[in-house]
């Protein structure tokens, strides 16, 4: 007998035959919606592998019951301070010039705060943990954390692969690993990363404002988030007036590239008055505080005269005691440009060296990127910025050796520009190399 439309049996089967049909309608849609997010969220999961290799490499087997060195020691001191103090650092420094002791700067001394802070809030959830230990990881966490904002340089410079690359490469470079190992918790870390924070804000700031040419809810936010960064950047280390150089620089020099190419002044204030706003604002959030409540105009003035002052860096006159930075191993001069190039690369071998060394991987990196300003008109902000990021640290290298490793930024950003642009002409994203 035949089945009639309608009947019960027929359904069910017919229901039995669509329901893997469905499952697998259901199921596609999962596995293209887990695709797309993998492609477009990759950089998150590379990121955080760099960043806990980075805290691994750098604690490996530390096997000691102490701290590395004697600033290590002073810090935590400082630490304990903030920590015994009920969270307020003292202003009264009874250890400095004894034995009468030294009143503390007006600062905001954001290094020493955090580190105690970070050591309280760790102490929740584990209570008893010793705070030498705590600064054991501490240092090491603290650069780690320049895989972040190295990122997002990376990518607002070039693209999303030159981020990963450039973050890669801070994180492992072998001067910054000597500096941040577990057990140091010198303030090289915090040194290092927050200038990227700065720059990393300023481009994305500069970049929208410059974009949208109108002040809104991003222009203000904007503008606050870059005056807080140089704010911060300013009371974390008193060499800070090289960011302010290469800001300052990139805007000038730009501003000049655009009038010589309209010959129209009133047309480059017009493209640019939006951008003028915005640092013009940010700068004044930066002075205020310094000005109004801690150590003065002096310490504004310093952002600008900082260069100069690297001239009296070893200066005995107008004193009153010797000046101990004559002796200071860090402040002997570098010696010459092929000294101070040996001193980027862990490879001494001059074949090698020319061949894959950082500091020649970003010098043929400038070269793609003029190449292809003169061909497309394209990346010349990308061009600007790096060298100036280049040659700022190698004027102060020259003085002193110190200041070799703000090379390692600048370094790593052209190695990983160039390395992605090699990927890109592989895969075929680009055909031509001035792409």
């Amino acid at each position: 007998m035949a089945i009639e439309s309608g009947d019960p049996v027929k359904e069910e089967h017919e229901a039995s035959r669509e329901e893997p049909r469905k499952e697998k309608k259901q199921r596609a849609p999962v596995k293209s919606r887990l695709k797309t997010f993998l492609k477009k969220r990759w950089t998150v999961f590379v990121i955080l592998i760099i960043i806990l290799m980075g805290i691994y490499v750098r604690t490996l087997d530390y096997r000691w019951s102490y701290l590395r060195n004697i600033d290590s020691y002073m810090f935590l001191r400082q630490f304990n301070e903030i920590v015994q103090n009920g969270g307020v650092f003292p202003l009264f420094d009874p250890l400095m010039k004894v034995p009468e002791g030294e009143i503390r700067l007006p600062q905001l001394f954001p290094y020493q705060y955090l580190g105690a802070y970070s050591y309280m809030l760790t102490g929740i959830f584990l209570p008893g943990l010793e705070l030498w230990r705590f600064l054991i990881y501490f240092p090491a966490v603290l650069a780690s954390l320049m895989a972040i904002p190295m990122y997002f340089i990376g990518k607002a410079l070039y693209d999303r692969r030159a981020g990963v690359l450039a973050a890669f490469f801070i994180v492992f470079d072998m001067a910054i690993i000597s500096r941040t190992l577990g057990g140091d918790p010198d303030s090289d870390g915090i040194v290092l990363l927050i200038p990227l924070i700065a720059i990393a804000v300023f481009l994305y700031a500069y970049k929208y404002v410059d974009r949208v040419k109108k002040i809104n809810k991003g222009f203000i936010l904007y503008s606050v988030l870059l005056g807080l960064a140089l704010f911060l950047w300013s009371q974390s280390w008193a060499g800070y007036s090289y960011v302010f150089w290469i800001i300052g620089g990139f805007i000038i020099i730009k501003l000049l590239a655009d009038f010589m190419k309209t010959r129209r002044i009133k047309q480059v204030w017009n493209d640019s008055k939006h951008v003028i706003a915005c640092m013009v604002i940010a700068f004044l959030i930066f002075a205020t505080p310094i000005i109004l409540f801690l150590e003065g105009p002096v310490k504004v003035l310093s952002g600008v005269m900082g260069p100069f002052q690297f001239l009296d860096i070893k200066g005995e006159e107008g004193r009153l005691y010797p000046n101990v930075g004559v002796s200071v191993a860090e402040l002997q001069g570098a010696g010459g440009w092929g000294d101070i190039i040996k001193r980027t690369s862990a490879i001494q071998d001059p074949a090698i060296v020319l061949l894959i060394s950082p500091f020649f991987l970003m010098v043929f990196a400038m070269m793609y990127l003029i190449y292809s300003y003169y061909k497309k008109r394209q990346h010349f902000d990308t061009l600007l910025l790096l060298l100036l990021w280049f040659l700022v640290p190698f004027f102060a290298t020259t003085f002193a050796v110190r200041f070799s490793i703000l090379f390692s930024a600048p370094l790593a950003i052209g190695s990983a520009i160039l390395l992605a642009k090699i990927i890109r002409l592989s895969s075929g994203e680009d055909k031509a190399i001035e792409d």
